[in-house]
């Protein structure tokens, strides 16, 4: 069955702690930590002393998403206070692409670094988390394929990272297509997880696809009852 991972950027942050355990109590199967660093994408969110926090109130798993250039500095942090998952972006070392307003999305350079993602994969993994792979909108998901080996979990960004309640976009589907076929013909096992736009509205169609973990953001934050949203989701 999908699992839900409710976002807690877009929780209410006056009461942090409440909303938390809310999602807990309603059925919630992780808690999604969105990790900013105002480089990478532009918005600063928190870092590891608030998932500490999370993590001290919350017995779900925590996965950490380092929306970061330099996750490598960083991601230490995170393995002290034993989230569960660990994911960074393929892009890291790519190449920054303005799309206005004042934002920007990173893409791959021409030569994805593989030697510091693989390093980077198995330095998570030897310190008892899983490693995920997170991939921006941008990127093809043939560029990402030949490095899931190394990975237990597959992140696909369905926005451009950065910001809560963007309108989902509907080219993932393919790639999360893609990857579902891909993980059976090699007989792999990471999750796929997707997060962007995830709702009510789209959530069967992506699980149809072969999404195995959904984060909800706004869409679970400001639902009226957590608990219906989850049994909805899970129906």
């Amino acid at each position: 069955m999908v699992k839900i991972a409710p976002s807690v950027l877009a929780a209410n942050f006056s009461r942090l702690g409440e909303e938390i355990t809310a999602a807990e109590k309603a059925g919630a199967d992780m808690i999604h930590l969105d990790i900013m660093d105002g480089h990478f994408v532009p918005n600063l969110s928190f870092g590891a002393a608030i998932s500490a926090m999370s993590k001290s109130i919350c017995a779900l798993p925590h996965d950490a998403h380092l929306m970061m250039t330099d996750p490598d500095t960083h991601i230490d942090a995170f393995i002290r206070i034993k989230v569960e998952y660990i994911s960074f972006h393929i892009e890291i070392g790519g190449q920054r692409v303005d799309s206005g307003n004042g934002r920007w999305v990173y893409h791959t350079s021409k030569v994805i670094d593989e030697n510091r993602i693989r390093s980077l994969a198995t330095r998570i993994r030897m310190a008892g988390c899983k490693a995920g792979l997170a991939v921006n909108p941008p990127t093809e998901m043939v560029e990402a394929l030949p490095l899931l080996k190394e990975f237990d979990l597959l992140l696909l960004m369905s926005v451009n990272p950065g910001f809560a309640g963007q309108a989902f976009m509907p080219e993932v589907i393919g790639k999360i297509r893609s990857a579902a076929e891909y993980r059976k013909v090699n007989g792999l096992k990471f999750e796929i997880m997707v997060d962007g736009g995830v709702g009510l509205d789209n959530s069967k169609e992506l699980v149809k696809a072969g999404a195995d973990i959904l984060v909800a953001g706004n869409s679970f934050f400001r639902s009226s009852d957590y608990a219906e949203f989850v049994r909805k989701v899970k129906a």
